[in-house]
């Protein structure tokens, strides 16, 4: 599910820079513990929880330690550490009401350690590095949230970020210079080449290792617009919001991404329609519409959007299922199910393991006679195919709970409070995200993490309105 992980530690970034991998994490992490100190000591645990998480998200996700095999991001070690102090706290509360959200992530984690046992062997470092996927950017988040009043701490902090994220695409892909490879370190390579460039414009990679993942970065995160809108009544402030939001929406288009810039208007459209009841039937007639043009002709919609952004790759012939195909680069992600259709089927309850999928192509029996006739899908541009490779049959199942759980959570939030319409906002997001974008791109920790801690603050929301009920 998430990025392959087995190659990018061997990969050479280049001498050019600032600070050398350690010393740019070391850097990233001091700067991010001073803030979080100030305001754990002047606000408490719970806001200087939330705001250094969000600080972490505006790093590069390449600059890492490896203590004991296990790679440790900026985010990771922003993750135990806030933690840690929040437990510590006196104010730190721990025991809180549980929520099916809970329940959702804890079957993530037994799938993970239960599907890597099988295939590689129990080792006593497995639990903990299958929290550290799953749990901990959701801990992280749910403990940043214990009424609806902590969201208006966070949303600063996180419109900021975005902000600050938007500008960096924009002057990345204007000058050609990625401030982020400047400071810290080039990128890995692994999945794009340095200076990949579409519409004639460099596409922005920023602090992730992939375009499309810095733009589904900053569409994870552009729901809290909403919540700084509505949190802050003052024509001011939502002046700055709605400028924030075009900066936002700005960055993510100089991505020159299709499928993030088309998540963020399909998510904008239906919390749009959540809270004004007279756009859902154009709202909704629009999206049948539109949906039932690409049911009826896949190839030909995707070929035209193609060549409108920049598309309009050769056509290859491969062969899927025993037949002869015609693909493209834009036409690979209609054939995902097709061309490993054999390997889920036999992948069964438990997959293949986190070996066999942790770097591309991946190395499943039987496969590589295929992935050798049908070059373009090395990548598995899929989250649902890639995670049930990985974890078998139940692991798909728990993905697809997770997300519905996540969704009725949002939606639930909402309808108890309409005044207040981020949870809504965020279940729009995730309807886009996992019914569209998750079925276009694989779900890369570089923007799985704020996904998860995301998830982890509606968890957080659910949790206090039990409280309150009580």
């Amino acid at each position: 599910m998430f990025l392959p992980l087995k190659h990018r530690d061997n990969l050479i970034c280049g001498d050019e820079n600032m600070f050398g991998d350690f010393n740019g994490w070391l850097l990233a992490v001091i700067l991010i513990a001073l803030v979080w100190i100030y305001l754990l000591i002047r606000k408490g645990p719970v806001a200087a929880l939330g705001a250094a998480m969000v600080l972490s998200f505006a790093f590069p996700v390449w600059i890492k330690v490896n203590p004991f095999g296990i790679p440790i991001t900026v985010q990771t070690t922003t993750a135990c550490l806030v933690m840690l102090g929040y437990v510590c706290h006196r104010d730190g509360r721990i025991r809180l009401p549980l929520t099916l959200l809970d329940f959702s992530i804890a079957m993530m984690w037994i799938c993970h350690v239960t599907s890597d046992s099988f295939m590689t062997g129990f080792t006593p470092v497995l639990p903990a590095r299958a929290y550290g996927e799953w749990a901990l950017p959701y801990i992280a988040g749910r403990y940043a949230i214990r009424g609806r009043n902590d969201l208006n701490r966070i949303a600063p902090w996180v419109v900021g970020v975005i902000v600050f994220l938007g500008l960096m695409s924009c002057f990345e892909s204007l000058t050609q210079v990625n401030p982020f490879e400047f400071v810290f370190g080039d990128r890995p390579t692994e999945l794009s080449r340095r200076n990949t460039a579409r519409l004639g414009l460099k596409r922005a990679f920023g602090p992730t290792t992939h375009a499309i993942f810095f733009g589904m970065m900053i569409g994870v995160l552009m729901p809290w617009l909403v919540c700084l809108w509505q949190s802050f009544g003052s024509r001011k402030i939502r002046g700055l919001t709605a400028f924030a939001g075009l900066v936002a929406f700005a960055g993510a288009v100089f991505t020159v991404s299709r499928t993030p810039v088309i998540s963020i208007l399909m998510a904008a459209a239906l919390t749009l329609a959540l809270g004004f009841k007279v756009l859902r039937w154009p709202l909704g007639l629009s999206m049948a519409i539109a949906i039932g043009v690409f049911v009826a002709f896949p190839n030909e919609v995707t070929d035209t959007i193609s060549r409108w952004t920049g598309g309009g790759d050769k056509p290859n012939l491969v062969e899927i299922d025993g037949e002869a195909v015609v693909t493209s680069s834009s036409r690979t992600r209609l054939h995902v199910f097709g061309i490993y259709k054999d390997a889920l089927i036999k992948a069964g309850p438990f997959g293949y393991g986190s070996e066999a999928t942790s770097g591309f192509p991946l190395e499943i029996p039987g496969m590589e006679g295929t992935f050798k006739s049908a070059n373009l899908f090395v990548t598995v541009d899929n989250a649902y195919v890639l995670l049930t490779l990985r974890f078998g049959w139940i692991g798909g199942a728990c993905l697809v709970i997770l997300f519905l759980t996540a969704i009725a959570t949002g939606f639930s939030l909402y309808f108890d409070r309409p005044d207040q319409l981020f949870p809504g906002a965020m279940a729009c997001l995730l309807v886009v995200v996992a019914g569209f974008s998750l079925l276009l791109v694989f779900m890369s920790y570089d923007f799985g993490f704020p996904l998860l801690w995301t998830i982890g603050i509606l968890s957080g929301l659910a949790s206090a309105r039990h409280c309150q009920c009580c």
